[in-house]
């Protein structure tokens, strides 16, 4: 079951699983027990939630040929800097860069994780490398 709740925090309208024991808002990333939300709109069926959340909030779709025209011209390494940047969990960070970085480059360097983190790029390679989301495929090069 989905609801549309507002955020104890920043109040802005979200959707939360309520199956779940807590739920982030994806505004402000505030953690908060699903059962102390006030939830005004319920449903089994996450898509029905999702189109009471756009009617609530005044989001209009646009057409499809204007959203493929952007996806289709849309920069795949800025792309990734924008996901890793907007990403708030660690994991998720070093899975976005690793993925990102093999698609568009097939293997990666430090020097490309700098470009992307550069205060945090040799902890990034040596973290992903403990993890096993990347491997060494040559001395310096790595691969996801």
């Amino acid at each position: 079951m989905y609801g549309l709740a507002l955020c104890g925090i920043c109040r802005r309208p979200r959707i939360a699983d309520k199956s779940r024991s807590t739920s982030a808002c994806p505004y402000c990333g505030s953690t908060e027990k699903t059962k102390n939300l006030i939830f005004f709109f319920e449903s089994p069926d996450q898509e029905t939630v999702r189109e009471a959340l756009s009617q609530a909030t005044g989001f209009t779709k646009p057409d499809g040929s204007e959203k493929a025209a952007r996806i289709a011209d849309a920069d795949p390494y800025s792309t990734m800097v924008y996901r890793y940047e907007h990403c708030s969990d660690l994991e998720g960070k070093m899975e976005i860069l690793a993925e990102g970085l093999t698609r568009i480059k097939g293997t990666f360097t430090l020097e490309d994780v700098r470009e992307v983190d550069p205060r945090n790029a040799e902890k990034m390679v040596s973290a992903m490398l403990n993890r096993c989301i990347i491997s060494e495929v040559r001395i310096g090069h790595y691969k996801g």
